[in-house]
């Protein structure tokens, strides 16, 4: 359940913070006084886009917490899955700054939006003033069957898309031999042409280094000699006749070998003579055998520069480097082969589609099955909830059309169409043709309460369900509200003095200047105080005959929820 949310700097909120309990907790107060930013704080830390605007404009940034407890298991879980504390009690928080930046964090750990999202979702469910909407649209009235029937739904959707997927690629390469004889011959010479000549090129990976750095040789051929040859003197005979450079190691060494006994340190560095003794030796023969060895051929370097020549005309036409012209190489290749051997390609993708459109078919059907099973049970417990929100001669069904391969999408074949009729005798017809407002309050009141109980949902959050409805309606709403409130948390932002009597708690927002500053303030009503509000709910001015149906209407209440317990 939700224990308490915290809001700084949202509009006309400073800084309140509200303590929820079991039970239904109404939420009451003026149009305008911020009931609507409470709401849309708790929507933040579903996830909801935010708004910059919504930060106090004196203010740098917007800060919300919520603090939830569950021993719900599959929440803990998916806690553990994240690298989270799974405690029983779980802490949200959402900052937002005004250069756009959001800082989420799940029991002080920073965590991304997405997974701030996964992990509320399951703690609460917001329904808000506007999704009334959402539920007349034929694809979300699907996605609501789908969601409880997830276990034997989801695996057949999952096939159906990937079948879908595929079909989808068939028909995009079929789509691609749609050219004309003349213009697919012509793309065969072309390539044609283009693989015989990268072929007979027969570059290799690394030659460009290799073509270059033989070109800076021969532009450096009399450098290079110049500087072999000054080299070879001065490891030879040293400067000005002083020796080479192993004689005079040579001489070190023989310095050094007398006294080595001595001393350890002498004697390692007599071995380090040694071997430098040897490595220049080495290096001396390596520099003198370059020196010897090097010659100028002008038919290489002719055939070098022809090369190189050929490599730049290529990249022009092929690709920056060796490795793309080769890639582009076994690209043209493997279309090559599919222009030439296109019937015979075409013939194959044809069967494929058959084969995948005829278990397209199948899983369909299975899928559609399942699907009428979840719709049935969908359509009974609807109409239960209606019956108990005084709509006794309701009759709703899911009726069901079937599309074909060539129109659906990868959700399956069905579309389906919520039908409806408040009137007994009359046929149902489509829900967005014919439901009224009141109506609609009702029956996205049922659908929320089936989908949380299935979806096990311990907090419910609504935001003026009770559009629409007034009266006795009113009170069966509110009967209904309470009761869910017995085996989850609701809470519910009304405008019904009926809804209003009916709370286990009752919470007043409203505006207040202070310091010349209009700031929105909520407050727990108890006992006179909120018989006040619900007689304002009642006539907008308080009188004694509000006054005395608003303890009537609590009285009420008071019954009723004795024979819940």
């Amino acid at each position: 359940m939700l224990s308490s949310i915290s809001i700084q700097n949202i509009a006309l909120i400073s800084d309140i913070t509200i303590n929820f309990n079991n039970g239904l907790t109404v939420i009451t107060g003026e149009t305008g006084a911020g009931k609507s930013l409470v709401i849309g704080s708790i929507s933040l830390l579903l996830g909801d886009k935010a708004d910059k605007t919504l930060i106090s404009y004196d203010k740098p940034y917007a800060y919300v917490e919520a603090v939830f407890t569950t021993k719900n298991r599959c929440i803990l879980n998916l806690l553990q899955s994240f690298g989270l504390d799974a405690d029983n009690t779980i802490i949200v928080s959402r900052k937002l700054f005004k250069e756009g930046k959001n800082e989420c964090r799940i029991n002080g750990k920073s965590v991304t939006l997405s997974i701030l999202k996964k992990v509320v979702a399951p703690l609460m469910d917001l329904h808000g003033q506007f999704e009334h909407q959402s539920i007349l649209d034929n694809k979300n009235q699907l996605l609501i069957i789908d969601g409880l029937g997830a276990q034997t739904i989801n695996p057949l959707k999952e096939e159906f898309a990937s079948l879908y997927q595929r079909l989808q690629t068939i028909n995009k390469e079929l789509n691609s031999f749609t050219e004309d004889d003349a213009a697919r011959n012509r793309l065969i010479d072309l390539y044609d042409f283009q693989i015989k000549e990268i072929t007979d090129a027969n570059f290799k990976d690394g030659e460009e280094e290799s073509l270059k750095e033989y070109r800076q040789k021969v532009l450096n051929i009399e450098k290079i000699a110049s500087s072999l040859e000054n080299s070879c003197q001065l490891a030879e005979y040293g400067i000005s006749g002083g020796g080479g450079l192993v004689e005079n190691i040579s001489k070190l060494m023989s310095l050094i070998n007398p006294i080595k006994q001595y001393s350890k340190d002498l004697d390692e560095l007599y071995q380090r003579l040694s071997s430098a003794k040897i490595d220049i030796a080495d290096i001396v023969d390596t520099i003198s055998y370059q020196k010897d060895n090097l010659e100028f051929n002008s038919q290489e370097a002719k055939i070098n520069e022809e090369r190189l020549d050929l490599l730049s005309s290529f990249k022009k036409k092929y690709g920056k480097d060796i490795n793309e012209i080769n890639c582009y190489l076994q690209k043209i290749s493997q279309e090559y082969d599919r222009l030439k051997n296109s019937e015979e390609y075409i013939l194959k993708l044809k069967t494929e589609k058959q084969q995948i459109i005829a278990k397209m078919l199948s899983v369909a059907a299975k899928l559609t099955l399942e699907r009428k099973k979840v719709a049935e049970v969908l359509a009974t417990k609807i109409t239960k909830e209606l019956n108990e929100l005084a709509m006794k001669n309701t009759t709703f069904l899911v009726q069901f059309n079937s599309l074909d391969i060539s129109s659906c999408d990868e959700t399956g074949l069905d579309s389906v169409e919520y039908m409806f009729s408040a009137n007994a005798g009359q046929p149902p017809k489509p829900l967005n043709k014919i439901i009224s407002g009141g109506e609609m309050s009702r029956f996205m009141l049922a659908v929320k309460n089936i989908t949380a109980d299935i979806e096990n949902i311990d907090t419910m959050i609504f935001d003026e369900i009770d559009t629409g409805v007034s009266g006795f309606v009113a009170e069966e709403l509110a009967k209904k509200l309470l009761t869910i409130g017995v085996n989850r948390q609701v809470i519910c932002v009304s405008h019904l003095s009926q809804v209003a009597s009916f709370a286990t708690n009752h919470y007043y927002i409203c505006k207040q200047v202070e310091g010349g500053k209009t700031q929105t303030k909520i407050k727990l009503l108890s006992g006179s105080e909120r018989v006040n509000e619900v007689a304002r709910l009642i006539g907008g001015t308080i009188s004694s005959h509000s006054l005395n149906h608003a303890n009537f209407m609590i009285e009420a209440r008071n019954n009723f929820y004795k024979t819940l317990k």
